[in-house]
């Protein structure tokens, strides 16, 4: 199934990620685009005009270093302004750009830039990184060298690509092809070691628009805090907001203060984030004194957002419109979105309807289409999707099949609305006595009960049952496990109320603010063993 892209999308359809930087300089060059909004950060403010000759300055010190069409180059940084310069200047002549956490422990670091294998790794961390970027180069081999960005070697850099002349730039890009990877984004890894996917300029393109258009986004302002390693901060966020012609807020770190300091001082439009974040604004003391009279849409995704935290932030809002939906790395953006005018059981219970322009099907067997509410897995076509896995042929096989389809291992169900919910994934639902069971379907039982906050839910081993539900849940103090439970039983069949309820004033996440299910799995197993 696809539906056609509407006559009138937010920005044309172009093949090459700088292209929209082009399309935009020309239209709106004083416009303000990227902006250095945090503490530790330096606070500058460019137009669409100062990016355009910043991002020529860093493609020409790019070539001058010798770095040839499909090499690598990673760039270590917290969000900030200079990550996305540096990643549309490596793009526009044909590199493919890795970004990478220096929150990341270094077996994390060090596992990514040895798969991806830079030649180059750019030290963006303000006052250097402690020595991190230096340790990459001496034991991670193809690692050439190490720029720090705010110290007189990146002064030096920047010079040498002087030699390089305009029209060598020219030529270069020119032979940069829409279907060519842009960058590497790595899996989380919740549930084994990250897989790089390669996600091409066509790719973000697409996103960029059909994303854009259905959302109704457009010149507003939007925040950046997510990790610069993360799809979501690269592509949903930088590159969707670049082709809408809007303008980027760089925080380098999550801040519930700052956060809804920075959406009053800046007069944001669009707050977007992942439902943990929400979380912690609306329970932060100064929320219920912040001016959040400029926001007209609210924007999440990863994970479902609990009522109550969408109730808060809606008496402290005047939105237009709330949108949550559906993608993953591999598929570059979303697939499904919001559709305007929904209601709330559309918002809390549903990741919204197909966003034209991404053609889909969900199979409930191999060889069988799912019925209006049955359960199935999502698949998605199209030459927006990943590339593949960077050097993973055999994993790409798998996910990618012989006609194109790239199975997301997500289970959906289409209501009668059309409307789609997500059941989970394939790779978390576990057996229990026979019946499958769904870990998000029992954590939206749990979130819906008063107390609870957040809940996470993973099967683990059982000698009766082969496996059973275990939930780690954060709830108001006070709160007891055994009326947790009671409230499940009340809602859902026997086999899926969780046999143990954890409580917990905290639960692991990881650096993209989704909740760590592996650690959970291997502290709920390891609870059983005493």
């Amino acid at each position: 199934m696809i539906l056609p892209l509407p006559d009138e999308p937010v920005a044309p359809v172009l093949d090459r990620i700088d292209s929209y930087l082009d399309h935009w300089a020309a239209i709106q060059p004083d416009s303000e685009f990227l902006i250095d909004g945090g503490p530790a950060i330096t606070g500058r403010r460019l137009t669409w005009a100062q990016i355009r000759v910043e991002v020529d300055s860093v493609a020409r010190a790019l070539m001058a270093a010798g770095l040839e069409r499909g090499d690598r180059v990673a760039y270590l940084s917290d969000p900030r302004l200079d990550f996305f310069v540096h990643f549309l200047a490596a793009t526009s002549i044909g590199l493919i750009w890795q970004g990478l956490n220096p929150k990341y422990t270094w077996s994390e670091v060090s596992y990514v830039v040895a798969d991806a294998g830079p030649r180059i790794v750019f030290d963006g961390v303000p006052g250097g990184s402690d020595g991190l970027s230096d340790r990459l180069v001496a034991e991670i081999d193809g690692v050439e060298r190490c720029i720090p960005v705010d110290a007189a070697g990146w002064d030096d850099f920047l010079e040498a690509g002087r030699a390089i002349h305009a029209d060598a730039l020219v030529e270069r890009r020119a032979g940069v092809q829409p279907m060519d990877p842009g960058f590497i984004v790595y899996t989380s890894g919740s549930t084994g070691r990250p897989k790089g996917a390669l996600l091409t300029h066509r790719g973000v393109c697409w996103c960029g628009v059909t994303g854009s258009t259905a959302r109704g986004a457009g010149a507003e302002k939007i925040i950046c805090n997510l990790p610069v390693n993360h799809v979501g901060s690269v592509s949903d966020i930088c590159c969707r907001k670049m082709v809408a012609g809007g303008a980027i807020v760089f925080q380098e770190r999550f801040d519930p203060a700052l956060l809804l300091a920075t959406i009053a001082e800046e007069r944001i439009g669009v707050w977007g984030g992942v439902p943990t974040m929400f979380q912690f604004c609306t329970a932060h003391p100064e929320f219920a004194e912040a001016d959040l009279s400029s926001i007209r849409q609210l924007a999440w995704g990863g994970a479902a957002m609990p009522a109550p935290v969408l109730e808060r932030l809606l008496a402290a809002t005047d939105v237009d419109r709330c949108t949550t939906g559906y993608g993953m790395s591999e598929t570059t953006g979303g697939v499904f979105c919001t559709p305007p005018g929904a209601d709330m059981d559309v918002i809390l219970n549903t990741v919204g309807v197909p966003i034209p322009g991404h053609e889909f099907r969900i199979m409930a067997e191999v060889d069988r289409l799912a019925e209006v509410g049955e359960s199935g897995e999502v698949q998605v076509r199209g030459d927006w999707i990943m590339a593949g896995y960077w050097n993973r042929p055999e994993a790409t096989a798998e996910a990618i099949d012989a006609e194109g389809w790239l199975h997301t291992g997500d289970l959906v169900v289409m209501r009668p609305d059309g409307c789609l919910s997500i059941v989970g994934r394939m790779s978390e639902m576990f057996k229990t006595g026979g019946y499958n069971a769904y870990p998000r379907e029992i954590e939206m039982c749990l979130e819906e009960h008063p107390a609870v906050r957040i809940a996470a839910v993973v099967g683990v081993p059982d000698p009766v049952f082969d496996e059973v539900g275990h939930a780690f849940v954060v709830a108001e103090p006070g709160t007891d496990a055994d009326a947790i439970r009671d409230h499940c039983r009340e809602r859902l069949a026997n086999y899926k109320v969780p046999k143990v309820v954890h409580l917990r004033d905290v639960l692991p996440m990881l650096a993209v603010g989704k909740i760590d299910k592996k650690s959970l799995k291997a502290e709920a197993t390891a609870l059983l063993k005493g």
